[in-house]
């Protein structure tokens, strides 16, 4: 009897432990599954259609919707277009004009009578100038009093350091080079020699501090101050390898990215270089701001928002990745509840693109959200959730896989995904700040690595001028080139008049 009981508990053990195997290898495939997609994939976000139709066996997608529920239309009936042909150069170029002439003896028809000039044919081609370095040779005739008293010559023009060897426009193209167009300083000292200037890494280093102290520091001091009078911020970060001390290896800091609502006001951004992920970088940005906070559902910012009161706002973009993940690593009920994510996405398409019809400006969005929210938002908001709650009760979703791990963050979030709803002023998704923070993360592919925590400190701030002065559609090197120029003329009470937003403004208005 005893061999007996023992064989059954010999059995329920071994049962248990396959059925352990077999979950430690559901999970494993479905990361084996995405690190293959993301070597030789698509866009993790990418979306077929057919993908949705992926249905459990014996059940049907949602009915769709009815008339009075239906979402508004994602597409205008479009008329067909003729062909675009060659796209004109720009009417702001320079035009340099070459005259092509006949010779005498060709003006002269067959029949011995002169051609008379009837109009001209004018044929564009671009045509590139390379950059060149030209030696600005200031030459100052002195003058002296015959008897002696005293010598006068006219004063140099002002320099970005006292008896600096290069002119601002040198520093401007540094920095824009390489936080505009990411090339590391040992590129652009190859690029500068062909051009016949011994221009080494660490003296662009050197210019690069300049410009963070004289315009960077300054500038972002007054966008930060006015990042924290906007009542909705934006907010994410990404990571970024510094190297420590001589002899202490290297770590992984942090660039946080900060903006306001797009369309709000003018575009501010600014990059906070913090050396770890914990709490301390929102609570040290953020001081005493209280307003409404979109992020992800990182835990670094929940001691920040309960103590200011903060209202924090989900993303859904975050959501969705979360659920496609799911789909493709073969768990086909994500579609369940992606299908009704992707709804909530064409409401929102549909609003943006009425708007650009109507040319709507902030207001008349938010207005316009507020109507056509009012009538579907929840529905979709219920149904995502019902759905979600009926995958995370099945016992074949486990807990680990990346459909239980999207249920799990679709739940533990459901308050800030669903504030949108209730707030027409936010976007249903964090996509502002994680499209500033790939700038930065295209630029890290190029150098790779911040030399030092301070090299990481005036990275981002250069970054943060590139980007405002991106989004302002601003070139960075002439708004560089100009407030190196202006910022030593310019009292601490008037420095909102250099930031990129005010800058372009200026230059909009001098235009008309």
């Amino acid at each position: 009897m005893a061999v007996t009981v023992d064989i059954e508990n010999l059995v329920e053990q071994l049962a248990e432990r396959v059925d352990a195997l077999e979950r430690e290898n559901r999970i494993l495939r479905e990361e084996n599954s995405i690190l293959k997609r993301g070597l030789f994939g698509r866009g993790p976000e990418r979306i077929d259609a057919g993908q949705l139709a992926l249905w459990s066996p014996g059940e049907a997608p949602a009915p769709p919707p009815s008339e009075d529920d239906a979402p508004v239309r994602t597409r205008e009936t479009k008329t067909k277009k003729a062909g675009h042909g060659r796209a004109p150069f720009a009417a702001d170029l320079p035009r340099e004009v070459i005259e092509l002439d006949l010779a005498e003896d060709q003006r002269v028809c067959d029949c011995g009578r002169p051609l008379c000039r009837i109009g001209e044919e004018v044929t564009e081609r671009g045509h590139l100038v390379p950059a060149r370095i030209v030696v600005r040779r200031y030459v100052r005739p002195k003058y002296a009093c015959p008897d002696g008293h005293t010598v006068k010559t006219a004063p140099l023009p002002d320099g970005v350091i006292d008896g600096g060897k290069y002119e601002a426009s040198v520093y401007a193209h540094v920095a824009a080079s390489k936080y505009a167009d990411h090339l590391p300083l040992h590129r652009l000292e190859g690029i500068f020699k062909r051009r016949g200037l011994a221009l080494s890494k660490q003296t662009m280093w050197d210019m690069l501090v300049r410009v963070d102290e004289l315009v960077a520091q300054p500038v972002l001091g007054q966008t930060w101050r006015e990042l924290l009078a906007e009542g909705v911020l934006h907010s994410d970060e990404t990571p970024v390898t510094m190297c420590l001390e001589e002899g202490k290896g290297s770590r992984t800091g942090y660039a946080w990215g900060w903006r306001n609502l797009r369309g709000a006001g003018p575009p501010k951004v600014l990059i906070d270089f913090r050396q770890s992920r914990s709490r301390d970088g929102p609570l040290a940005f953020l001081k005493d701001w209280s307003g409404t906070l979109i992020a992800d559902g990182y835990s670094g910012f929940d001691e920040v928002v309960a103590r200011n009161g903060i209202v924090r706002a989900g993303c859904w973009a975050h959501a969705r990745r979360k659920l496609k993940e799911a789909l493709d690593t073969g768990s086909r009920e994500a579609a369940r509840v992606l299908v009704h994510v992707q709804r909530l996405f064409a409401v929102e398409r549909a609003i943006t693109q009425r708007a650009q019809r109507l040319e709507l400006n902030f207001d008349g969005l938010v207005e316009l959200r507020r109507q056509v929210r009012g009538r579907h938002a929840e529905k979709l908001l219920e149904r995502i959730y019902a759905e979600a709650q009926a995958l995370s009760r099945a016992r074949s979703t486990l807990p680990k896989s990346k459909l239980g791990k999207a249920l799990s963050y679709l739940d533990g979030q459901r308050g800030p995904l669903s504030v949108f709803a209730g707030d027409p002023r936010l976007p249903i998704h964090n996509n502002d700040s994680e499209r500033d923070l790939r700038h930065v993360a295209v630029g890290r592919k190029n150098w790779l690595i911040f030399a030092s925590p301070r090299g990481g400190e005036v990275a981002c701030r250069l970054y943060s001028l590139v980007l405002s002065c991106k989004q302002s559609g601003v070139d960075p090197e002439a708004y560089i080139e100009d407030v190196l120029g202006a910022v030593s003329t310019t009292p601490a009470s008037r420095i909102a008049e250099l930031t990129p937003w005010a800058w372009a403004a200026r230059r909009s208005a001098g235009s008309r």
